[in-house]
């Protein structure tokens, strides 16, 4: 990756805000003090590189409890760390059986560790092992006094619908036991219908494991609290806290938050305790479009109490995060740290690039730094602290996936705070009313036109931005709209002989079936192509001359009426008619525009962009012609990418 950075830093916009602390965080974090574990070479997505300086990150993969495709299972997920009273560490996850799909047969897993993760012993099934149902999220608790383990889980049946399709039935909590260290597990499957309400239609706990609060009586074990998300039957969405105070051989619920409507809406909460003792809780959000605030928060100094205090949860600013489960830890005499991906986005693909942040006033701010532990795709993770005083952390990663193989690594609060980089995404900025400034991955450069302007150049590699947070603006697909750019590109002889297309702009989903647009190069032709699809195959109009001659040329792809337009410079446009029925391609969910590559990053553009717009109409010949001669077009403009500068 490109180590450019220009000297020129702008306020990002309400979209991408920024937390201070990183300098205290790394101060306390350097306290403590212990040996540095040796460091891999960092690898994998270059284009995940931070604003500033990048370290080696930490260690990766120490080793492998799950694998995809081994031991019966084809996906092991939502991993979870416990180290015994007795010093051994139990790996627990989901194995899937058929796919990574969320619903189906599902078992849940495990395998013990006596040398600190470095190897692990045979797997055992915990549970489902000759029961097609569906096990979920485990999460497991120490009593410090008995050493006996509690393992709170889900559980559902499910079929198939008249489409083929897997449904989930009803889903419950049920509870096991082990008091050898996780070698053996209670048979009885110990169902907990008391805590879920009767107009639940959803409850889950975890994923992660819980706690164990400081003992209020030398006498008394400390209470146990699991965390847990539910959903009423009328769409209500809230957080609910377990407790036992018997060692974990009973439980009950705790207090409860339900989101006001219209609100975000805690999901896999994560909590951990304070030094002052009180509970801090950090979630996913239900939120995903709109806003770059994708966990949320809350505090609670009593976990029986009948509901969260006020403001219960609220949006985290400044922790770029994608919607994924997050893992706390308190360390003691240090700071709080969270495990979560760092690569911002709406979406689930945007699970890259797993970190470490850390917070020194009780969750309130987050560091920008980080420390990375994997700069490719990685999805959920839990820590736990190792007999050793090292941090031992299961993560979920795969190639080309977030999810499938579970592994792990250690580290200790030294190499953590070593690891420490700028995790604060580097963006050049939308000059339209909208301000969705892009996001910038790899080492894209800024580059001379003609004019005296700037351009942006690719290298084909792995160089691409990306729009995201799926605004509404940004919402393409049910009428007009126009797409226009400057472009710059020659053909590469790679690229010929391979028949690889290069994706310049490429909006929404990708696959056959899939909502999108795109403008594309063929490197056949040397044609430009802009294509549609509606979710019922593309549609697909060329531009009428090659333009890969390493000279600029602007491009205008757009639908006026149901036609199809792409046009170049002042030649008249190549026109299609879109077949009827397949007109929208406007996307329901959560989207990403990238500029550079397709979503799935395994093709790239080789050459250089300027001056993009994106606009919710049709532009005319007057407004084609304005914008080639650099006057302004601003009426119905959604997105304005000058280049002018990185920051």
């Amino acid at each position: 990756m490109s180590s450019h950075q220009t000297a020129v830093r702008f306020l990002l916009a309400s979209r991408v805000r920024i937390a201070i602390g990183a300098a205290a965080a790394a101060v306390a974090l350097a306290a403590l003090a212990v040996v540095l574990l040796p460091a891999d070479p960092p690898g994998g997505d270059a284009g995940d590189g931070p604003a500033g300086r990048r370290g080696n990150g930490l260690t990766a993969a120490l080793s492998a409890p799950f694998s995809a495709f081994t031991e019966g299972y084809d996906c092991y997920r939502i991993p979870t760390l416990t180290t015994t009273k007795g010093g051994a560490l139990l790996a627990i996850a989901e194995a899937r059986t058929a796919g990574c799909d969320d619903i189906g047969d599902i078992d849940l897993v495990l395998k013990r560790s006596t040398d600190h993760g470095r190897t692990w012993g045979p797997m055992e099934v915990v549970r489902g092992a000759g029961d097609p149902g569906a096990y979920g999220n485990p999460v497991p608790v120490v009593d410090s006094a008995s050493g006996r383990i509690s393992l709170l889980h889900a559980y559902s049946a499910w079929a198939y619908d008249d489409t083929g399709t897997r449904v989930r039935g009803p889903r419950e909590l049920r509870l096991a036991h082990s008091s050898d260290d996780g070698a053996s597990w209670s048979a009885d499957p110990h169902p907990q219908p008391h805590l879920k309400a009767p107009d639940w239609a959803w409850i889950s706990v975890g994923p992660g494991h819980g706690i164990q609060l400081t003992p209020t009586a030398p006498d008394r074990p400390g209470r146990m609290v699991v965390s847990a998300d539910y959903r009423t039957e009328s769409n209500e969405s809230g957080a609910q806290l377990l407790y036992s105070d018997d060692g974990g051989l009973s439980w009950l619920p705790g207090a409860r938050w339900g989101a006001p409507e219209g609100t975000p809406a805690p999901n896999e909460p994560a909590l951990t305790q304070l030094p002052d003792g009180r509970i801090y809780v950090n979630a996913r959000s239900t939120a995903t479009c709109g806003t770059s605030d994708h966990r949320v928060s809350a505090l609670v100094d009593d976990a029986s109490a009948p509901e969260f205090p006020a403001p219960g949860f609220i949006p985290v600013a400044g922790l770029t995060a994608p919607p994924a489960s997050g893992s706390l830890l308190q360390l003691p005499g240090g700071p709080l740290l969270l495990s979560v991906p760092s690569r911002p986005g709406a979406e689930f693909s945007d699970r890259w690039t797993l970190a470490v942040r850390t917070s020194t006033d009780q969750g309130r701010t987050w560091s920008t730094d980080g420390a990375v532990v994997l700069r490719e795709r990685a999805g959920y993770s839990d820590m736990a602290v190792l007999p050793t005083g090292e941090i031992g952390m299961l993560y979920e990663t795969a190639n080309g996936t977030p999810h499938g193989y579970v592994k792990f690594t250690a580290f200790t609060p030294r190499a953590l705070a070593a690891a420490g980089e700028d995790l604060t995404p580097r963006l050049t900025p939308d000059a339209g009313p909208y301000r969705n400034h892009a996001v910038v991955h790899g080492g894209p450069r800024l580059g001379n036109r003609p004019d005296g302007g700037k351009s942006m150049r690719f290298d084909g590699k792995d160089d691409f931005l990306r729009l995201i947070d799926c605004p509404d603006e940004l919402r393409l697909g049910e009428g007009d709209f126009a797409v226009a750019a400057w472009v710059k590109y020659k053909t590469r002889g790679q690229d010929r002989d391979s028949g690889a297309r290069q994706p310049l702009v490429w909006g929404y989903g990708q696959g056959p079936d899939a909502k999108q647009f795109r403008i594309e190069a063929d490197p056949a032709t040397g044609r430009l192509e802009g294509t549609l699809n509606g979710g019922a195959g593309p549609v697909t109009v060329a531009s009428r001359d090659a333009v890969d001659d390493d000279a600029w040329h602007h491009v205008v792809f757009q639908r006026e009426g149901g036609r199809l337009q792409l046009s170049v410079d002042d030649d008249a446009p190549a026109v299609i008619e879109q077949p009827p029925g397949r007109l929208d391609f406007r996307p329901t969910g959560a989207f990403t525009i990238h500029l550079g590559t397709q979503p799935d990053q395994k093709a790239f553009y080789a050459g250089a962009l300027d001056d993009v717009r994106i606009y919710g109409r049709a532009l005319s010949d007057n407004d084609r012609a304005r914008l080639r001669t650099g006057s302004d077009v601003s009426d119905q403009e959604r997105v304005r990418l000058t280049f002018d500068r990185i920051g």
